[in-house]
């Protein structure tokens, strides 16, 4: 199991999103945690390249590892996320 940390970007994040979405990434953010041995992480390229994607259905959370730590970088719409 990894900790989970946000950036103040990613707490913002939510604030836009309904309710719905935001417990749907919540779980799946959890979900990852809990699981995150068993999961292979999807890296980005270009100019996010160091970072890593969580797909929840049309939502991505984009995020980092530093060392045992999860760092959830931003919190969008598959469309606008990779536009940031």
């Amino acid at each position: 199991m990894v900790n989970i940390e946000w950036t103040e970007d990613a707490i913002k994040d939510p604030e836009k999103l309904d309710k719905p979405i935001v417990q749907r990434v919540l779980k799946r953010v959890d979900w990852l945690c809990d699981n995150f041995e068993k999961v292979t992480p999807k890296p980005l390229t270009g100019e996010f390249k160091g970072t890593f994607k969580l797909r929840i259905g049309d939502w991505r959370a984009i995020y980092t590892l530093e060392g045992q730590t999860l760092v959830i970088q931003f919190i969008g719409h598959r469309r606008e996320i990779y536009k940031i």
